[in-house]
């Protein structure tokens, strides 16, 4: 059995992206302002082969809601155009992916993270 066949779940990745502004804001010169990140509407990589296991869920109590914390696992190839910051969609729900680490050449290894009001 290989590791590909291992890797049963499927995701949209969207790469973040960086806009400058064009023009001031605030007084302050478009140079000198932050960039706007943002997701595009259409994904980046569609369908790609993943695996994702539950690491941690809490739910903490916040004002005025209560707020759930979930990270899981998330398996990739190790050709896989995955970045740090990408949103990873999987089963309709919408992961932030922190910095992926290469396992010796064989896959990548990636923190997914969400936060959500509930």
């Amino acid at each position: 059995m290989s590791y590909k066949s291992l890797l049963s779940d499927r995701c949209d990745i969207y790469h973040l992206k960086e806009d400058h502004a064009e023009e001031a804001r605030y007084g302050i010169p478009a140079p000198n302002l932050q960039p706007i990140r943002t997701y595009g509407e259409t994904p980046d990589l569609q369908n790609v082969p993943c695996y994702f296991t539950e690491k941690n869920q809490s739910i903490v109590q916040q004002d005025p809601e209560q707020v759930i914390y979930h990270s899981y696992l998330a398996h990739f190839p190790a050709d896989a155009d995955v970045r740090l910051h990408d949103l990873a969609v999987w089963n309709g729900v919408s992961y932030t992916l922190q910095q992926p680490r290469n396992i010796k050449g064989h896959h990548l290894e990636v923190l997914a993270v969400r936060d959500e009001k509930l």
